[in-house]
């Protein structure tokens, strides 16, 4: 599977551009998952792209309609939602809570946007103040003998599926 995705994705030895562009290098391993299912981790590095500084540079130019393509494409890709149910359900749930304990507290954490591409409006907060909304998590481990364990952690996604690199050719 993964020679078939280096030959036929990334073209690696044709002479012609893969599916992401010419491809320059490349270098992955392949790892198990908590089911031990494979999956691959993989870095590419392309030819004539973009390096992470120049993305930069272009990024902060105030003159550069790069940031607005950016911007642009960022928002039409990207959907918020609420990990545990509609926004309604989660105010009745916030609602119900707060009638239960007097001393109840907001989980919600809040951070103030500098250089955003764009002013935020969030109503009842400043400008460019987002909230950062505490989840949890439970993974339950299966072991060869069908024993299980759960294992919950609390944690704050702030860029879920981020993920970028020094490295440019």
């Amino acid at each position: 599977m993964c020679e078939m995705f280096i030959k036929h994705v990334l073209e690696v030895g044709e002479n012609h551009p893969g599916l992401y562009g010419n491809t320059n290098a490349y270098y992955g391993t392949v790892e198990q998952q908590g089911r031990l299912t494979l999956h691959m981790q993989m870095l590419i590095w392309l030819k004539g792209v973009l390096s992470p500084q120049e993305i930069r540079d272009r990024i902060m130019d105030p003159t550069s309609d790069f940031q607005q393509k950016i911007v642009e494409y960022l928002e039409s890709v990207h959907i918020g939602e609420f990990m545990t149910g509609t926004q309604e359900e989660v105010k009745h749930h916030i609602e119900i809570k707060k009638t239960q304990n007097p001393n109840y507290q907001d989980p919600t954490l809040f951070v103030k946007l500098h250089k955003s591409a764009k002013v935020i409006q969030i109503p009842g907060l400043p400008e460019n103040v987002v909230p950062l909304v505490k989840g949890t998590k439970t993974i339950t481990c299966v072991f060869p003998s069908d024993l299980e364990e759960s294992v919950e952690r609390q944690h704050v996604n702030f860029l879920p599926n981020f993920a970028m690199t020094d490295y440019a050719s």
